[in-house]
């Protein structure tokens, strides 16, 4: 127990954070204690008005007094102040509110004031667990009218203190209620329960701990989860997740925690409402976020490190499967009978969930609910531990995902997206410029063909490309593209090539060729070149976000077979077949031509056949990561 001589060391009063609803009130505390001191609160009702005031004794005081008024909601008017060498909270509550419901709690030593009770888990009330971006997160946003106006040092009236039994929390909502409190009565010695354990905030998130466990990120907090669509950064491979709506611990900001092989998570404060978590690793792609059954806690994970040991062992089964259409807005309910454990993934074409302890569903149900709706290509699949849902998103747009707070019911909500008329085959050939030739037939089709893949080797004809010691360029890419095709053709894969022999093909050309057969991706091979010979190396470029991912396998893989070269890294590039290809598309420079000890490395069998290895385990690895 600290003595009152030591608290003015001990607390550290942070700028105060409401929430939307107007239902709680979060005051940071930078504390070197390891328990909030009980003794240095006091709750007192205030004489004459429907108002309570909190005083923190002792304590720092970090932000500018200020008296806030609201417009909405039971709370009128709020009142922060310095009196002497204490703090003093000042709430005063509209005529209508029972300060019964009024609860004061303790989540990681800061304080938090609840004013309405936590609604029961059987509400029709939906937490929003992912979504697209932030174009559509309005119900996280500031909506209340709040006017403040300055105060005049200590006009908050000091109240003599009595020396009174500690009385728990309990006690004081039941006297507020049964309204026998004497004027200005005084409690002091508050005991503070712990909301973290008992309570979930509604619609508000506080991260309070992060740390390793086996090998994932576990993330602890109160509140309601939800993660922005996630996002890619290379050099390093970065994965970003966004907390909308969510605060950290102050003693987590700028922290970085590590696994044993390396991966790194560091969180931060963003801005004001949001928290950042970056994962930095090769797989950083792979990451994904699991929801546990509690709301509060949250794993940041490659999949393959998710043991049985993070998962729930409180199975779930599917009870019910609905559909609901509200306007553009359509629905895909599912129920089940016990708390979710859950992740979501999301890949360039598909959404995927994975229900991590769920058992069984009745599939006859699934399939009579999902036919003829919108969401009759969804997709459930028996995995070893839990079930798999996949949604394709081509023709979705403002794709979320919620879930309700009793984590028994999974909402996917998405819009159709206007569906552009695709070519025939004699409208595409019409666009094609006689100055191009195509030799593989394409196959125009609507849908996406899933193990396909278009190859296009780099320049040729009257292009020669970059060129040195009378060795071209486009040699080089054709040789490396046919070997490449072959080993793939060997796994099962149909692979169309661009050009198939030295002939010219425009850029036009390729990319209206790719656009007609519609391939799973499209990879165009490439030599480098510099007017210095010094640079050597591989460089992978892609340009839009649909790509990134397949730039990263295929990037990686090639880094291990070509080891005596230099790691140029990913890069972001406006290259007119990448730029214009809407698959997933990406552009390799296998090295450089203007370096002597490369070239003579470039034009050799074995870093040809290296090469064409190591993109093809790329592709492969991608695409049974996106099945």
């Amino acid at each position: 127990m600290f003595s009152h001589a030591n608290c003015s060391e001990i607390y550290k009063i942070k700028p105060i954070k409401f929430d939307i609803s107007n239902s709680i009130i979060f005051v940071p505390i930078k504390t070197s204690s390891q328990n909030i001191i009980t003794n240095d609160l006091k709750y007192t009702k205030i004489e004459n008005t429907n108002g309570v005031e909190l005083e923190l004794l002792n304590s720092k005081f970090d932000i500018q007094p200020e008296e806030l008024n609201f417009s909405e909601g039971y709370l009128k008017d709020f009142k922060i102040a310095k009196n002497g060498q204490n703090t003093v909270i000042t709430l005063i509550f509209k005529d209508n509110y029972n300060i019964a419901n009024l609860k004061i709690g303790n989540i990681n030593n800061n304080l938090l004031v609840t004013i309405t009770p936590i609604q029961p888990y059987n509400m029709n009330y939906y937490v929003n667990t992912y979504r697209e971006s932030d174009a559509y997160t309005k119900d996280y946003r500031e909506t209340l009218a709040i006017t403040t106006k300055n105060i005049e040092k200590n006009e908050t009236p000091v109240v003599n203190v009595s020396n009174i039994n500690k009385t728990s929390m309990n006690e004081i909502h039941q006297a507020f209620a049964n309204s026998n409190y004497g004027n200005q009565e005084v409690y002091t010695n508050v005991v503070i329960e712990d909301l973290s354990k008992t309570f979930r905030l509604r619609s508000k998130y506080y991260l309070a701990e992060a740390k390793v466990l086996d090998n994932v990120f576990r993330l602890v907090g109160v509140g309601a989860e939800a993660i922005q669509k996630p996002f890619l950064l290379p050099n390093p491979m970065r994965m970003v997740f966004d907390m909308p709506n969510t605060i950290i611990n102050p003693e987590l900001h700028n922290t970085e925690i590590n696994l044993v092989n390396g991966d790194k998570l560091k969180i931060a404060q963003f801005n004001p409402t949001t928290t950042r978590m970056v994962v930095t690793s090769e797989t950083a792609a792979q990451y994904i976020p699991v929801y546990h059954p509690d709301s509060q806690t949250m794993i940041l994970a490659n999949p393959k490190n998710i043991l049985t040991t993070h998962i729930s062992d409180k199975k779930a089964n599917i009870v019910k499967f609905n559909f609901q259409k509200s306007g553009k807005q359509e629905n895909f309910i599912i129920e089940f009978d016990k708390p979710l454990c859950y992740a979501v993934k999301r890949t360039s074409e598909y959404l995927f969930i994975y229900f991590l302890n769920a058992e069984k569903y009745n599939d006859s149900q699934f399939q009579s609910v999902k036919k003829n709706t919108h969401y009759s290509d969804l997709s459930m699949h028996l995995l070893s531990t839990g079930m798999r849902l996949r949604l394709p998103e081509q023709n979705r747009e403002n794709i979320s995902t919620f879930i309700s707070p009793d984590g028994k019911v999974f909402k996917i909500t998405c819009e159709q997206k206007q569906i552009e008329p695709v070519l025939t085959e004699t409208q595409t050939k019409d666009l094609a410029k006689k100055e191009g030739t195509i030799t593989a037939k394409p196959k125009y089709t609507k849908d996406k063909n899933a193990d396909v893949i278009v190859i296009d080797p780099g320049h040729g004809g009257k292009d020669c490309g970059a060129l040195r010691n009378n060795i071209f360029e486009k040699d080089i890419t054709l040789s490396v593209s046919k070997k490449l095709q072959a080993i793939l053709q060997k796994k099962g894969y149909k692979v169309y090539m661009t050009r198939t022999d030295d002939t010219y093909v425009s850029l036009e050309d390729r990319t209206i060729y790719t656009e007609g057969i519609n391939p799973a991706l499209f990879v165009s091979v490439h030599v480098n070149s510099c007017n210095s010979e010094s640079p050597k190396g591989i460089e992978t470029h892609y340009y839009h976000e649909n790509s990134l991912e397949l730039a990263d396998y295929v990037h990686r893989h090639l880094i291990k077979k070509i080891t005596n070269t230099t790691n140029r890294g990913l890069f972001k590039s406006r290259f007119y077949v990448i730029n214009h290809t809407t698959v997933p598309a990406i552009l390799v420079e296998i090295g450089f031509i203007s370096n002597t000890a490369e070239r003579n490395e470039l034009i050799s069998t074995q870093r040809q056949q290296a090469t064409a290895e190591g993109i093809a385990e790329g592709i492969v690895e991608y695409l049974k990561n996106n099945k």
